[in-house]
């Protein structure tokens, strides 16, 4: 699987991909946020340092009869600007619905 997957089948277009799991039938695959992409979730500034990581199960759509999971790192941003600490917005998904890891 390549990040160019991520963008083309799941629309996921600033992700990069990590690596793919096979449990039990379902198919894990491990993303994060592009580096050059993280921005704070509150000014949008690009001027933030990486303060850590949560991980957040999605469930997507499956493939063929084996069910898809997303595990996005999540970085825990400050930004330099505003200076709040925040967890980066994630486009792809409701926040509240997400499932924490751990």
């Amino acid at each position: 699987m390549s990040t160019s997957l991520l963008h083309h089948a799941f629309g996921l277009k600033d992700q990069e991909y990590l690596k793919t799991e096979y449990k039990e039938g379902t198919v894990i695959f491990h993303i994060k946020t592009k580096d050059s992409k993280l921005r704070c979730s509150s000014c949008g500034s690009r001027n933030v340092i990486k303060k850590g990581t949560v991980d957040r199960l999605f469930r997507t759509l499956p493939i063929g009869l084996r069910p898809v999971y997303l595990i996005a790192k999540v970085q825990r941003l400050q930004c330099n600007d505003c200076g709040l600490i925040r967890q980066e917005r994630l486009t792809y998904a409701d926040e509240k619905k997400a499932i924490p890891i751990g």
